[in-house]
């Protein structure tokens, strides 16, 4: 019998580890999508606020020419 229980014990220290360790993973895995979906959001930011200052660019220099 305490065969039994020594065995139940390290099945479920083990069954611990194992959760531990996919809790981790997920995460790590998590933080890194999340962190180049950020990245890859401000650079579209950035290239939209670019076109469209060269969108006023381009309207203040017609209305000039047509003044």
């Amino acid at each position: 019998m305490p065969n039994y229980s020594l065995a139940e014990i390290y099945f479920i220290v083990a069954m611990m580890i194992l959760i531990t360790v996919g809790s981790i993973l997920a995460v790590f895995f998590f933080f890194r999508t999340y962190k180049r979906e950020m990245a890859q959001n401000r650079i579209e930011k950035e290239k939209r606020l670019k076109e469209k200052q060269e969108k006023e660019q381009e309207k203040l220099h017609k209305s000039a020419a047509n003044n």
